[in-house]
């Protein structure tokens, strides 16, 4: 089982894992950083609805419910994140993304390792990214495997819509590196729906 490095103390860490632990926190999940108290956690208590009625809470955002034991676990893909942390010079990092299911929760947890030639040896600073309970989720929607996909790309689709918020097009990332795994199929669809709306609004405008 995962242990979230939120539930550790940074002081304990040395300074090539704290730097992961921050960028983590800073530059992935969103959250501001205040002197003397670290992270701050998200506060909303509205989860975002999906397209298909899930209730999906992301770290940062929202108040993060408490969750069963970390069971069976998906890999769903890694990439390159040329920005992970912001400086003089910029540090790149590597992103990696698994499916949890636990008894009452689907799970995403994300893991961030700085660049090792900038950051020196570190082991990955991980949290949890998104979640969703299993009683929120519509009747409709059968809670097998067949629909694991499904699920999990819903869930990333939250945070891609963040972490890609200012690009337009799958072009623009020419300085990011991705795999052919099922993340950047994830990243694929997020820029074809992001160009669709564009469409739409644009012709509605017209």
């Amino acid at each position: 089982m995962i242990q979230c490095i939120t539930q550790l103390n940074f002081k304990d860490m040395n300074t090539q894992n704290h730097m992961n632990y921050l960028a983590l926190n800073q530059n992935i999940l969103n959250k501001p950083l205040v002197i003397g108290e670290g992270p701050q956690e998200g506060s909303s208590e509205t989860p975002i609805t999906t397209f298909h009625g899930l209730q999906v809470y992301l770290n940062g955002t929202h108040i993060m419910p408490e969750h069963e034991d970390l069971d069976t676990c998906f890999t769903i893909g890694r990439m390159t994140h040329p920005q992970a942390m912001m400086g003089m010079p910029d540090c790149s990092g590597d992103l990696s993304y698994e499916f949890w299911v636990t008894e009452k929760e689907f799970i995403i947890v994300v893991r961030l390792k700085l660049d090792e030639f900038a950051n020196g040896k570190s082991e990955p600073a991980a949290d949890i990214l998104s979640l969703v309970k299993k009683d929120e989720i519509p009747e409709i929607i059968e809670q097998n495997k067949k629909n694991y996909p499904m699920i999990c790309q819903e869930m990333m689709l939250c945070h891609l819509e963040s972490l890609f918020e200012f690009y337009e097009n799958l072009e623009d990332l020419e300085d990011w590196s991705f795999e052919d795994d099922t993340l950047y199929s994830y990243v694929e669809d997020h820029f074809e729906l992001k160009n669709n709306v564009k469409a739409i609004d644009d012709a509605l405008k017209d």
